[in-house]
């Protein structure tokens, strides 16, 4: 066992495996945690070991299965706040961790902890985390479902109140996602608020707010993001919603700021509707994470200028943001398919649905579900197009029964 000190910069415990990044830019280090986790299925969740913070909070904010960051350099983020525990100044970092040692994070006391014993390990299970009530899960992290071709596809519950939401995070879901009503609903109840925070620890969690709220519901985002990383869903990404929604949430983590004496907040994410065409101004704010399109028309999946819009969007998303979603309905088993194969990396869907749905994202490859979607572009047969997604579905549906 060994122990190295630093710097904290994100309050916080967490234990995980080391993944010690040594390329130089998100990209090589996207493919890098791909082959990675591809070949590490039953881990505690990963540690990102680098030189520079930034490599290990791009990793972060990509929505990887990062738990925790621990940097060489002395530099802070640039970014703003970072939603796991992170540590910077740690010397001779590189020289003393290797991919794959076990290692808690002890950002509260600005420890590193390499191959802990099981004595230690148990220790760090059974306390309490950092009085702001931030909370890490010490232990078996769930998984997101990949495709065969290893892309990484979140299936997350759409509620229509918090108990279901708990409930969904619980039965494996990789997210829960709160329309604006149950959003209010949940932010003004400290203890549905507080069950669906720890619900979520280490999941996507999205609150829709259907227009700019009043004071105690900024305090409530504030305060909520003391715990985990929230990504609010505006009525849409365009430059005066964003600003307004920024300045409204820095008044409430200032109240909080000034009764409790320093600044314990962490930033929200904010993700925004828009329609698929065309492609909407994102402004160039580092907390704009996602892109969610409402639930389309069935007809629509079927018209190939639609189809090559929602793809332009997430390419768009892809190389400006870090995910982009859609919402989908009571129909969302059988388009699931089509929704990947235009790029989509988050699809929202009912909580009976998200078991099946996780269940068949394994057996999808996501270049052939390329070429249904630039199949479908090429027809103008909006029934035949149709047809073909049907039997591309069932075909699926039979080799998920044979096995």
């Amino acid at each position: 066992m060994l122990r190295l000190h630093g710097q904290p910069v994100s309050r916080g415990i967490a234990a995980g495996t080391a993944m010690v990044l040594r390329a130089s830019d998100l990209r090589a280090v996207l493919d890098l945690f791909t082959a990675y986790e591809s070949t590490r299925r039953e881990h505690l969740g990963f540690v990102a070991v680098c030189r520079d913070i930034e490599l290990g909070e791009a990793l972060w904010r990509a929505g990887a299965g990062v738990s925790a960051i621990v940097a060489e350099s002395q530099a802070p983020p640039v970014r703003g706040a970072i939603g796991v525990p992170a540590l910077v100044d740690v010397p001779q970092l590189l020289l003393n961790v290797r991919d794959g040692d076990i290692v808690i994070v002890d950002a509260n006391r600005g420890w590193l902890i390499i191959d802990p014993d099981m004595h230690l390990m148990t220790q760090y299970q059974r306390q309490e985390m950092h009085p702001s009530g931030k909370r890490y899960v010490l232990g078996i992290t769930h998984e997101t479902a990949r495709t065969l071709d290893d892309h990484p596809v979140r299936a997350i519950a759409v509620s229509e109140d918090w108990q279901t939401a708990v409930q969904s995070l619980e039965e494996g879901a990789d997210g829960a996602f709160l329309d604006a009503n149950a959003s209010e609903q949940c932010l003004l109840n400290p203890a549905a608020r507080h069950a669906l925070l720890q619900g979520a620890s280490g999941k996507s969690l999205l609150l829709e707010l259907p227009a700019l709220p009043d004071m105690a519901v900024w305090r409530a985002i504030a305060e909520s993001s003391l715990q985990a990383v929230i990504t609010v869903v505006l009525p849409s990404v365009q430059s005066g919603d964003v600003q307004q929604f920024l300045e409204g949430l820095q008044r409430g983590q200032d109240a909080i700021e000034q009764e409790r004496g320093a600044q314990l907040f962490q930033d929200v994410l904010l993700g925004g509707w828009t329609p698929p065409f065309p492609p909407p101004e994102v402004p160039e704010v580092a907390t704009i994470r996602a892109l969610y399109l409402r639930q389309p028309q069935t007809a629509s999946w079927f018209q190939p200028e639609w189809l090559q819009h929602v793809e332009n969007l997430t390419l768009m998303a892809q190389t400006r943001l870090l995910a982009s979603g859609i919402l989908l309905g009571e129909e969302s088993e059988w388009l699931v398919p089509i929704a990947v194969g235009v790029g989509i990396s988050e699809l929202l869907v009912p909580p009976h649905c998200t078991g099946r749905v996780k269940e068949m994202i394994p057996y999808l490859s996501y270049e052939q579900c390329r070429n249904l979607v630039h199949t479908l572009q090429a027809s103008n047969d909006a029934p035949g197009s149709r047809r073909r997604a049907r039997r591309f579905y069932q075909r699926l549906k039979r080799q998920m029964q044979n096995e």
